[in-house]
């Protein structure tokens, strides 16, 4: 991981900037966040991603290669 990169990410994402940081499919990200997986904050109409629950998801990743979910 791009360390430089990740320590400049700005307070909040949108989807679709969450989804390219953690490169999966913008469709993921919004499941992750139906299914609890990913909390978020709404500005009017717009989901919005905390950059410390992107971070937070990561690190809750750590370790679970090859276990299902």
């Amino acid at each position: 991981m791009d360390h430089q990169r990740f320590h400049m990410l700005p307070l909040v994402l949108t989807i679709q900037e969450t989804a390219n940081f953690l490169r999966v499919h913008r469709a993921t990200v919004s499941r992750m966040i139906s299914a609890g997986e990913l909390p978020c904050i709404r500005v009017r109409s717009r989901k919005l991603i905390r950059e410390q629950d992107v971070r937070a998801f990561i690190d809750s990743q750590i370790g679970m290669t090859g276990e299902s979910s």
